[in-house]
């Protein structure tokens, strides 16, 4: 289901490219200009329900957590209501499902997409079925500057796997320890271990 979705999400961050003529760059130029970029891929992803009024974004605003729109019908993962692979409760940035947890996109398959800090994609695919666990049915990305294809290295990308705006609970993941972290760490590794093997 992880696979399915990556190939999904990666072909929407494509045509939303291609359709404004741009790459988006979360990393040089912050991520306030992210929820117009972030309502484009929900809109070629289908969604059916979303966390933030995506009809009022405007690509010419800049965005705090704080000013974007809010419709709070659909979120992510309440803070310590999902969990890493051993167990532990984890909390999002910015607030948890008040804050970045309301750039998330309900998919008609009943998944869950959520854009951490408008760059960091988190995928739950059985939404809110449980277990609501890493490397079980919790998977993510990084979406890159200038690159339409996701990564996964967190060297790549400048920053910890829910480490954004500094959760103590990031992981980092490297080509030389995915394979032991979703065997017996956090469980993000598991990512690219599903997607490259």
């Amino acid at each position: 289901m992880f696979k399915k979705q990556y190939s999904v999400i990666a072909q929407a961050i494509q045509l939303v490219y291609a359709k404004e003529n741009t790459y988006i760059t979360p990393q040089t130029d912050g991520w306030e200009k992210m929820p117009y970029y972030v309502c484009a891929i929900g809109k070629e992803l289908k969604s059916i329900g979303s966390g933030i009024k995506c009809e009022v974004i405007s690509n010419s605003q800049d965005y705090t957590i704080n000013s974007i729109p809010k419709n709070k019908n659909v979120h992510w993962h309440k803070n310590e209501e999902w969990f890493d692979k051993t167990g532990k409760p984890l909390a999002m940035n910015g607030g948890g499902a008040d804050g970045y947890g309301l750039l998330t996109f309900l998919l008609p398959d009943g998944a869950l997409i959520n854009f951490n800090c408008g760059y960091e994609v988190f995928i739950d695919v059985n939404g809110y079925k449980k277990p609501n666990t890493v490397g079980r049915d919790i998977f993510y990305f990084f979406i890159k500057d200038n690159q339409f294809t996701p990564v996964f290295w967190t060297s790549e990308r400048g920053n910890n796997v829910n480490g954004c705006s500094g959760a103590a609970n990031w992981t980092t993941l490297t080509p030389y320890n995915y394979k032991e972290d979703c065997e017996t760490g956090s469980g993000w590794g598991c990512s690219p271990v599903y997607i490259m093997e």
